[in-house]
């Protein structure tokens, strides 16, 4: 029997079908992307065969490079699925929270791309270690980049948007920081405030903080006195 603790709600199984869909339909492309070049190579070696077209060895490298470029997309995108389905395998532990983001992003590209968002993350310059449910804080990481996409998407403007994720100084008090090239200057204070975000934030010993001084954007940050 699975352990109950481990086993996602209602919002967990939603996050983990949204990510899965993203995934799969990536790796659909990637397979036509494939199949299509895998026709070219058998047009070059019909042509060969029958003795009318010489095969073109800068051609034939050419397709070959797209394919192995696209087998090489395909294996990255699975290993980083297979790190995100065995999250719920996992129980309350120390996380790198710098490798949750990157997971999250390499996960969650094409739906940020859909938004017309460029992320970026900036390495951690100290160790960020939280103690969490690794499939908990994946959702919540993926729940702030969402709202960055959805705050970004509702500013006026056609230029293509940013989001940079950074990481806190102080290796006793672990953040996470999302900071908007734009995007409303106001309204931080209510942001993850449904019941569903707060219960969210609790699992993971962790409550949401403007950006600084003047900043545009928030933090995900440890609760004081949670382990």
């Amino acid at each position: 029997m699975p352990n109950p603790d481990l086993v996602p709600d209602r919002d967990g199984i939603t996050f983990f079908g949204t990510l899965s869909a993203a995934v799969t339909h990536d790796m659909k492309n990637f397979l036509a992307i494939i199949n299509e070049n895998a026709g070219l190579l058998e047009d070059l070696a019909a042509g060969a065969r029958n003795g009318a077209v010489p095969v073109d060895p800068r051609k034939a490298a050419l397709i070959s490079e797209k394919i192995r470029k696209q087998v090489n997309r395909a294996d990255k995108m699975i290993k980083l699925f297979n790190r995100f389905s065995h999250s719920m395998d996992h129980a309350q532990e120390s996380v790198d929270m710098e490798e949750m983001v990157l997971l999250v992003a390499g996960l969650a590209e094409r739906i940020i791309r859909h938004h017309d968002v460029f992320l970026t993350v900036t390495p951690a310059l100290v160790p960020c270690r939280i103690q969490a449910h690794r499939f908990d804080l994946l959702n919540l990481i993926y729940r702030a980049v969402e709202t960055s996409c959805e705050i970004l998407n509702n500013t006026p403007g056609e230029n293509r948007k940013q989001v940079t994720i950074s990481f806190g100084s102080d290796p006793l008090v672990p953040e996470i920081c999302f900071i908007l090239d734009t995007g409303t200057a106001s309204g931080w204070d209510t942001l993850f405030d449904t019941s569903k975000d707060r219960a969210l934030l609790d699992r993971v010993n962790m409550h949401v903080k403007k950006a600084g001084p003047g900043g545009n954007g928030f933090c995900l940050c440890k609760t004081p006195g949670k382990q």
